[in-house]
């Protein structure tokens, strides 16, 4: 198992064989991670939060939920989630958004710590696509106004995902401190690879129908405790 701590503002890219689960913890609480993925070999193929909404017909990530690329080809499955709220309608952060917020030049954001840790991928600033924002609370009004409000993800709260392909994930620790995404305190991520798991059947969809997701916090697959069951990996801490 590997182990990585991820301060606020700083990224981190992973690679995964298919069958391999990837958990992503908050380590106090209320701090959101902006998740993105590319396929091993092929990195035009990524993870499509349009996609994906549109194949499971709704706005926001379930257990039991699968994941999909720009292809409709399944990535993931949610296996296990200790929370329930996550968004994948927002865009990464970025150094505009914070300029359009009156931040003092060189404000850490998702979308360049991202850049940075898929540097060895040759994937850039430009190729960063919208993330699944883990942990990210987001209220839809009558009128369809989105309102940020503070994530419910109280401290070690956890998502868990398989891989159903080869994949590269990264990962950023959210550094927005001027609103309610973080609880304007953003804080550490850890995330952690496991051994394979066994796959699941794949997703059979039918008239544009996917099948039903389950509800709940962890997958029958997956039982509740199992990942905690592992010895602790050693740490990689990112300063």
């Amino acid at each position: 198992m590997q182990a990585r701590h991820i301060r606020p503002g700083q990224g981190q890219a992973v690679e995964l064989k298919t069958g391999q689960l990837l958990q992503i913890q908050t380590v106090k609480g209320k701090q959101v991670a902006d998740f993105v993925a590319f396929t091993l070999g092929d990195t035009g193929e990524y993870l499509s939060t349009s996609a994906t909404r549109a194949t499971n017909a709704t706005i926001v990530p379930q257990l039991g939920m699968t994941l999909y690329s720009n292809r409709r080809q399944p990535l993931f499955e949610i296996v296990e989630d200790t929370v329930g709220r996550h968004d994948m309608l927002f865009a990464c952060c970025d150094p505009v958004r914070y300029e359009m917020l009156g931040a003092e030049p060189g404000h850490a954001s998702c979308r360049a710590a991202l850049t940075d840790a898929l540097t060895d991928y040759e994937i850039g600033f430009d190729r960063i696509p919208s993330p699944i924002n883990w942990f990210m609370n987001v209220g839809i009004q009558q009128r369809g106004e989105l309102e940020i409000r503070e994530p419910l993800a109280d401290a070690g709260d956890y998502v868990v995902l398989r891989a159903l392909k080869d994949v590269i994930a990264a990962v950023s620790a959210c550094p927005q401190d001027m609103g309610p995404t973080n609880a304007f305190n953003p804080t550490a991520l850890m995330i952690r690879v496991f051994r394979d798991a066994p796959l699941p059947d794949p997703p059979v969809i039918s008239n544009g129908v996917p099948p039903p997701t389950r509800t709940g916090t962890a997958s029958p697959a997956t039982p509740p405790g199992r990942l905690h069951d592992t010895p602790e990996a050693t740490v990689v801490r990112v300063e």
